[in-house]
């Protein structure tokens, strides 16, 4: 039944709006120039901002080899993404999907097209992501929603770095239950003061990564 809601979705959708392939082209070539990194390093500080979180802002390094693999040296910060964002972004174009040209819109102060992406396989975990390009062909601000996993939007800062990697990312979800989104946990829910508490509360939390002094290989 699952399964016949999500393609009943994907058809409506796609039958409103109509598919782009001026879209889809563009958030391809966005992509293809993500995965064209090469491996490097970085210094990153990493800021927390949940309710039920009480932790200082930490240093530490990031050492990218690929979207899938990354790894995060933070001394006494058990925070260890099993994957980069465009890592989770890019799992919508392993297979077949469809693009929406959902027209432009302004964030902060950004002019932006907005591109939604709907994967064409039922089974992928990911149920939609929308995606706001800027005028230098960036993602400046993205949403992942996914079936089991929770989601979160991701709003990029960019800087004088090369690869066109961001220098700041903020992330933004709804928490509940004590609980952070799969997606972005790593360990965090250790440090949380009331995690054995059942409640039905839904607050706001917000992680900042900030990344500075790349060496690339």
């Amino acid at each position: 039944m699952k399964k016949i809601i999500v393609l009943f979705y994907i058809l409506s959708f796609t039958k409103l709006f109509g598919q782009s392939e001026d879209a889809k082209t563009q958030i391809l070539d966005i992509m293809s120039k993500m995965e064209n990194v090469p491996e490097y390093n970085c210094e990153v500080k990493i800021k927390i901002d949940v309710k039920f979180i009480k932790i200082k802002e930490r240093t530490g390094k990031m050492y990218y080899s690929s979207p899938s693999e990354i790894d995060y040296k933070i001394n006494g910060f058990a925070f260890l993404p099993k994957k980069e964002m465009t890592a989770t972004s890019s799992e919508l174009f392993k297979k077949d999907f469809i693009a929406i040209d959902l027209g432009n819109e302004s964030v902060n102060n950004q002019n932006c097209d907005v591109i939604r992406v709907i994967p064409m396989d039922i089974e992928s975990e990911i149920s939609t992501g929308q995606f706001w390009v800027n005028k230098e062909n960036l993602i400046h601000k993205m949403t992942i929603i996914t079936k089991d996993k929770g989601s979160y939007d991701a709003l990029f800062e960019y800087g004088d770095i090369k690869y066109d990697l961001p220098k700041k990312i903020t992330m933004l979800f709804d928490v509940k239950d004590q609980k952070i989104p799969a997606l972005l946990s790593g360990d965090l829910e250790s440090f949380s003061e009331q995690k054995d508490k059942e409640t039905n509360e839904i607050s706001k939390g917000k992680i900042t990564i900030d990344y500075s002094n790349h060496s690339f290989n």
